[in-house]
């Protein structure tokens, strides 16, 4: 029965962009949950690991790379916002 539902999405194996989602999800997901919450680790994490995709990956994919490390530095300047304008002050 689940052959019939499945056969066409995993038909030659699971796709690429479905592992790396799956990865670096659960990667960031540990990262956030060790850190007690806190997106200050999974944002570096973000920034190194797409400023390193750049030169591996091919030409097609450079500007995912790059919308990664975006994604990273938004998230890091949002952190570094809530944590030095919390009315607490710095902690």
């Amino acid at each position: 029965m689940t052959d019939c539902l499945v056969e066409g999405a995993f038909a030659s194996g699971p796709a690429p962009s479905l592992m790396g989602l799956m990865v670096s999800g659960t990667l960031l997901t540990s990262l956030y949950l060790a850190g007690n919450g806190s997106i200050i680790v999974p944002a570096v994490v973000t920034i190194l690991l797409g400023s390193a995709m750049v030169p591996i990956l091919p030409a097609q994919f450079v500007t995912a790379a790059y919308t990664v490390v975006f994604i990273g530095i938004a998230a890091a300047l949002f952190s570094a916002w809530n944590r030095f304008t919390q009315p607490t002050g710095f902690q």
